[in-house]
């Protein structure tokens, strides 16, 4: 493949993007630090005119869709996709966006998040992202959704989901939760049944590592693959021998190798 078509590669990819975050930016409730890093875009919620921002035509561009491809028109009425065909027809309230030349693609999800994140179990170090600047470089690349980890608080399920339904309130794009189980009780099982019934999650997290901070023993980790399966929900396992890990860790420290290379070296080798 010669430079041309390299560059020329590179320039319609760029112009994906482009769709994708102005997309996203025309249908998104912002918040105000949002609003003003929108390069001049009609934002709902921004001072934009709303009747035009909630119906957009994205015309002339080649959809692509799992199974094909097509030269088409794109019309969005209030954020949702209500027609994708050829030589759409559209009045003058409607924002019109010119894909010619451009691929007009689903925006990606990202399944597995960890946004202002209490790190490793302490309160006064968090992940560097919080729900507003992780989605706005999602945005930025194309990814248009994620699902983030809800870390419970004390062990209750009920109170971690609360926690994260707070962080989220600065989010400029969608998101979902999977929810982490740390510990095993009577309360702990009915709050899995509520996060599935009432609050949209329906997968867990059991984490077999990090020992002393979320690691579960076997015990615990039937327990909760039985109920996932009672109430028909996915359960996740960070599988790795936490014991042997936790070792180590400390032959790690004591060897004075504190940098981002002990993670992998406290792990043991594939083949002895």
């Amino acid at each position: 493949m010669g430079f041309v078509n390299l560059l020329t590669m590179a320039k319609r990819f760029t112009g994906i993007i482009a769709i994708l975050l102005l997309l996203r930016l025309t249908t998104a409730s912002a918040s105000h630090e949002f609003c003003d890093a929108r390069m001049g875009y009609n934002v709902v919620g921004c001072g934009g005119s709303d009747s035009s921002s909630r119906r957009i035509l994205i015309k002339g561009g080649t959809v692509v869709n799992a199974h094909h491809q097509e030269v088409a028109d794109v019309y969005i009425d209030d954020g949702i996709i209500a027609d994708v065909k050829p030589n759409i027809k559209v009045g003058d309230e409607v924002a019109v966006i010119d894909a010619t030349g451009k691929f007009v693609m689903p925006g990606g999800i990202d399944p597995h998040t960890h946004l202002e994140m209490e790190f490793m179990g302490t309160d006064s170090t968090e992940t560097i992202d919080d729900f507003f600047s992780g989605q706005a470089a999602a945005l930025a690349g194309g990814t248009t959704m994620h699902i983030d980890f809800v870390m419970p608080v004390n062990g209750s399920l009920s109170l971690g989901f609360k926690a994260y339904v707070e962080k989220a309130k600065k989010s400029c794009m969608d998101y979902g939760f999977h929810m982490t189980i740390t510990k095993w009780d009577d309360t702990v099982a009915r709050e899995m049944e509520i996060m599935v019934k009432e609050k949209g999650i329906n997968s867990f997290k059991f984490f077999l590592a990090y020992k002393g901070i979320v690691m579960i023993n076997d015990e615990l980790l039937l327990e909760g693959l039985k109920k996932c399966k009672s109430l028909g929900a996915l359960a996740m396992v960070h599988a790795e021998n936490g014991d042997a890990v936790f070792e180590g860790q400390k032959r790690m420290i004591e060897l004075g190798i504190t940098g981002p290379e002990g993670h992998a070296l406290s792990r043991p080798p594939l083949f002895p």
